[in-house]
């Protein structure tokens, strides 16, 4: 004869209900974060539309999220813990971590995944457009390499700030006047600001005012030559594509067509 199963006691239930609470919640909290950080690409999409027009927009947006891809990817590889890209119209994207680098060589590689990464995507989409004929491809491809190649610049917040630091950090001095020749140059009030910013965290450093970033182990000699290399390399490679790319498009132009 069959026993009849017996009535789960309440402790039992309040414990399962308690279980699908806190997997809710952690879902819920899943959901909310990718909205948040899908809305803020949306809106700079929607931005830049308003001004370039919508498949420009939505070509770079998808470059400056390959861009912060390549630093999300090798944080991942060293485990520092990287969060979603956070996308800040005319500021570009970020991409934070939750680990400190281990030592300013990792700090460095991961800073110059972003350029690199994004940089080459962008050289390959305007050779592409060139071969296709296509107007936006091109001037959307030059205009990755442009901020990939700004973001070399070897001065903090830039990429190439953390960059340089472990190579030697004297080179932020001048880089902090070249991110004022950029504001000269681009008429930008934003480059400006960042300047000022550049020239504050440069004099930071050789006051001993550093952060704890600062502060993690320097780079060996052999690092220091791989990443100038690359750095140097890199630097130059976009520096010419995009001189290429800027005479181009001038000559795409239909008033320049014969």
């Amino acid at each position: 004869m069959e026993q009849e199963p017996k009535p789960k006691s309440k402790n039992s239930i309040f414990g399962g209900l308690a279980v699908l609470g806190i997997a809710f919640m952690k879902f819920k909290l899943f959901i909310f974060m990718m909205l948040k950080q899908g809305l803020s690409m949306f809106i700079m999409i929607g931005v830049y539309a308003m001004f370039f027009g919508p498949i420009y927009a939505l070509i770079v947006v998808a470059l400056i999220l390959i861009h912060e891809s390549g630093h999300y990817i090798f944080m991942k590889f060293f485990g520092l813990d990287p969060k979603l890209p956070v996308f800040i119209p005319f500021f570009g994207a970020f991409v934070a971590m939750e680990k400190l680098p281990p030592d300013q060589a990792v700090d460095a590689w991961v800073s110059l995944a972003g350029p690199l990464v994004g940089g080459v995507t962008s050289v390959i989409l305007f050779f592409f457009g060139v071969q296709q004929g296509n107007g936006i491809m091109m001037a959307a491809g030059s205009t990755g390499c442009f901020f990939n190649l700004l973001q070399l610049i070897p001065a903090k917040p830039f990429d190439g700030g953390f960059v340089i630091n472990a190579i030697a950090k004297w080179v932020l001095i001048p880089g902090a006047a070249m991110v004022f020749l950029a504001a000269y140059l681009l008429e930008s009030p934003l480059f400006f600001i960042l300047g000022i910013f550049s020239a504050f965290s440069a004099y930071r450093s050789f006051t001993g005012q550093v952060s704890e970033r600062d502060l993690i182990k320097p780079a060996t000699g052999l690092e220091k030559v791989m990443i100038g290399m690359a750095y140097f390399t890199l630097a130059g490679a976009l520096g010419y594509i995009y001189y290429l790319s800027s005479d181009a498009l001038v000559s795409f132009l239909p008033a320049n067509k014969t």
